[in-house]
């Protein structure tokens, strides 16, 4: 990006007769104000290096789709809790201002009023007619179904956050879900007394990233903490309110475990349940995914360790792959970086 005149970049190239894209476009798609996008390209003090650095990539993302860069279509399909979606739209926002040349078109669907068969059909629609899809979903057979026929007719398809291996989708993004179970076991046996003790297991629906934090967590323990055991597995369906009355519910037949592990959504029914009962202080609660709502939970000190990855780099991660892929270049992708959050260190 030029420096010094910058001005000069929203307007006709004398030489090329290009017309670059207009200081109010780059604001629209950076997300800043007019102002601060007419100091990041006059290159004026004032601007944080992030901010500058997201108007710099709005600004290349505007210029080369000017350019008539080739424009790729891709369809995410995200099933899951009303948090986890937010963030993930959050994320998709964020791609859009910086990725240039794509179009990725979001179809969201809450945990508790899913029907696999309608979102299968929804996925396997619309990505007849997309570039590739993403996919975040539970397994499930017609799911896996529309997967196999999108890869037979040569779509690229990547699964985000949670695998599904039987659909033969292309390529999956996101943590080794076992060894972020992994993580919950090892920092709920540091943080407990070297004495026995309960922990309290969350699930909800067939997600496989569930199943495998579960089996990490459980081989971690069995290793390290064999005086921890699972007391039992509570399942949900994702409703902060339906948590919460099942929580309060076991805690008056069985009493407040010393740890809760939630590996499924709704931590906010976990935090209301833990405070009926006036024992949040005591219990050591470990969940997955940092969103605003978790975020929240985490200052208040309801919430002692989320472990989570970084949305917005995992995204990023799979439309390039798709990309690459349609270029005739594949590869399997590494695992994403588990992150590991706590009330210093949670911003989102």
């Amino acid at each position: 990006m030029p420096s010094g005149g910058d001005r000069k970049i929203t307007g006709q190239d004398a030489k090329s007769g290009w017309k670059g894209p207009t200081i109010q476009q780059v604001a629209e798609v950076s997300g800043v104000g007019v102002a601060t996008v007419d100091r990041v390209l006059n290159n004026r003090p004032g601007v944080r290096e992030k901010t500058r650095q997201r108007v710099r990539a709005a600004f290349d993302k505007l210029r080369l789709e000017r350019l008539n860069a080739p424009s790729l279509r891709i369809a995410l399909h995200c099933e899951s809790g009303e948090s986890f979606n937010a963030a993930v739209e959050s994320a998709v926002q964020k791609l859009h201002r910086k990725e240039p040349g794509i179009t990725l078109s979001s179809t969201y669907s809450v945990t508790n009023d899913l029907d696999a068969n309608l979102f299968a059909a929804d996925l396997l629609d619309q990505g007849k007619e997309a570039d590739g899809s993403i996919v975040v979903a539970r397994e499930h057979p017609a799911i896996n179904s529309a997967i196999r026929q999108l890869r037979r007719l040569g779509k690229p398809v990547v699964c985000l956050t949670t695998d599904l291996p039987s659909s033969r989708r292309s390529a999956y993004v996101g943590n080794d879900q076992s060894e972020a179970g992994a993580v919950a076991a090892q920092v709920i046996g540091r943080a407990l007394p070297r004495v026995p003790g309960q922990i309290l297991l969350i699930m909800s629906v067939a997600y496989r990233c569930q199943k495998e934090r579960e089996m990490g967590f459980r081989r971690v323990l069995r290793a390290g903490f064999p005086h921890l055991r699972i007391e039992e597995r509570l399942f949900t369906d994702e409703r902060p309110e339906t948590m919460r009355s099942q929580l309060v519910s076991h805690f008056e037949s069985n009493g407040v475990p010393p740890a809760i592990y939630n590996v499924a959504g709704a931590n906010r029914g976990v935090a209301q349940a833990l405070d009926v009962t006036g024992e949040a202080p005591a219990t050591l609660f470990v969940g997955h995914e940092l969103t605003p709502v978790t975020q929240r939970l985490l200052q208040a000190g309801t919430m002692d360790f989320v472990v989570s990855h970084d949305f917005e780099a995992e995204l990023t991660q799979a439309v390039r792959w798709i990309t690459d892929s349609r270029n005739g270049v594949e590869s399997e992708p590494a695992p994403s970086q588990i992150m590991l959050h706590t009330r210093f260190n949670c911003s989102v």
